[in-house]
């Protein structure tokens, strides 16, 4: 899921990004939009990479809800931030769901082999104290 939200971050970090121009030529806004679209911009990758963090949710949060208040210095701005805003939960709902159809997945795959009666290391090639490697167990004798 963080993976996907980190994606969404990033992405709407490059929209914002392309703002810029926009806010400066088209909308005749100046250099105190441009500056602020690029801060939130930088903001927003960074906040890509802290998505990962046990605080990363929030800190997304928080930059959405800048994002739609960027639509104050760009109108398109604020319609781009409702539209993010709505993949953003997407991705959390989705991605949470996902997590947990994998954490089952999971769970079923250890039990089934647990039920089976088969090793977990087994079949798997170990390297040896002198390096050698060493693969399952051969019938040949």
């Amino acid at each position: 899921m963080r993976s996907l939200l980190a994606a969404v971050l990033f992405f709407e970090a490059v929209v914002v990004a392309l703002a810029i121009p926009v806010a400066v030529i088209a909308d005749g806004r100046g250099a105190v939009a441009a500056w602020s679209l690029a801060v939130l911009a930088l903001l927003l990758v960074l906040g890509a990479g802290l998505v990962r963090r046990l605080y990363g949710i929030a800190v997304g949060w928080v930059l959405q809800v800048l994002v739609c208040l960027s639509g104050l210095l760009v109108p398109a701005m604020g319609v781009l931030g409702l539209a993010f805003l709505g993949v953003w939960v997407v991705a959390l709902v989705y991605g949470a769901k996902g997590d947990r159809l994998a954490a089952e997945n999971k769970a079923k795959a250890a039990a089934r082999t647990r039920d089976a009666g088969v090793p977990a290391d087994e079949g798997s090639v170990t390297a040896g104290p002198s390096g050698d490697v060493a693969g399952p167990p051969s019938s040949d004798g």
